[in-house]
């Protein structure tokens, strides 16, 4: 048997789920739906931004609009999809464990679908990304993550679909209607980005869903009373330890850079500001008695020293240092009647006038 004839032969074998009424499902018949898709979506991601290069984005916030408002709808669908199975019958620690991998209960496989369907239609972020030319978010994490998370999804309703699978997919919708709902907000205008404070949390929500999913799986895995499929435990607990640490790299990357190159800047800020009026004030004005420069021709010996004032204090000018020019403006000393015409000046004389 040749090398093409093992391979068809493979590949005819995944047509046949371990449901008659799942493979009847849309994309569900055979892999060759869902990995042509995949394909695309990769080579979608090789050539767009060359195809955009020369053009404008395009301008579609109404619809990313729509389309986040219903991944937070599908999400919440999916959530309430979950509950229906009540899986929390038996306790938190066992949830999900009366569903086995070979179950063939419509309300889970319903689920599936679903779970499946939103992983598929969530490969639109990528070519949005793209069409707008924000390449910048089309990074290793977020191609990985969507191309991971759709074949993976497709896969376990076709040959594994268990209570373990639901558990999951509830984390994970949480996670989502919280995390659309941010990107509805913050594609709605200006006037709503005071409301988004909370946008560091979602990255952390995101790392505790992994934390929950390692545990629950880990636990499930050992425990006799759950009769999960095996591989599919490994490859969602691998996979999810690959999402924890490229999490962990885009939250340190992103936040606590940030946070860092904040801090600095205010630093220097500060600095410079701390330098700059650290007893040197101009317009014949001391403060803590420190002024050695002539500034806009005030003489700073002539200012009194006076020790632990907050406030500055104009100090009375008895020398006339006459008018200057500084970086090319015109600048007026400050000077008294006194300090121009000398301390014998006649006060009394100009009054009477």
């Amino acid at each position: 048997m040749s090398y093409l004839e093992k391979v068809d032969r493979y590949l005819d074998s995944l047509k046949v789920g371990k449901s008659a009424m799942v493979d009847s499902w849309f994309m569900m018949s055979s892999p060759m739906p869902i990995l042509s898709v995949v394909m695309a979506y990769l080579i979608l991601i090789r050539i767009g931004p060359r195809i955009m290069k020369n053009r404008q984005p395009l301008q579609m916030n109404r619809l990313i609009a729509y389309y986040n408002a219903s991944q937070v709808f599908l999400a919440t669908m999916i959530c309430f999809k979950v509950f229906k199975l009540n899986l929390f019958r038996d306790g938190i620690i066992y949830a999900g464990c009366r569903y086995p991998s070979n179950t063939q209960n419509p309300l889970l496989l319903d689920l599936g679908w679903w779970y499946f369907f939103a992983k598929f239609t969530e490969l639109l972020d990528t070519v949005f990304f793209v069409l707008r030319k924000k390449d910048k978010q089309v990074t290793f994490l977020h191609v990985y993550h969507h191309v991971i998370m759709a074949l993976y999804s497709w896969s376990y309703l076709k040959f594994a679909a268990g209570g373990e699978g639901a558990v999951l997919a509830l984390l994970n919708s949480v996670v989502h209607v919280v995390m659309y709902s941010y990107y509805l907000l913050s594609g709605l205008g200006p006037r709503f980005q005071k409301y988004l404070w909370w946008k560091k949390y979602v990255t952390k929500l995101q790392l505790i869903q992994f934390i929950l999913m390692l545990t629950y799986c880990a636990w499930t895995h050992f425990s006799p009373r759950c009769q999960y499929a095996n591989g599919f435990t490994y490859f969602i607990c691998s996979n999810i330890t690959i999402f924890l640490f490229l999490f962990l790299n885009f939250y340190t990357k992103s936040y606590k850079k940030r946070n860092l190159e904040k801090k600095n800047i205010e630093k220097e800020i500060k600095e410079e500001y701390d330098k700059a009026h650290n007893g040197v004030k101009t317009n014949g004005v001391c403060k803590n008695g420190v002024n050695n420069k002539k500034e806009n021709g005030v003489h700073g010996s002539d200012c009194k020293s006076v020790s632990n004032i907050e406030e500055s204090i104009p100090c009375e000018v008895n020398k006339a240092c006459g008018d200057y020019v500084k970086d090319g403006k015109f600048f007026l000393s400050r000077r008294t009647p006194k300090s121009v015409c000398g301390a014998e000046f006649d006060f009394d004389s100009i009054i009477k006038k």
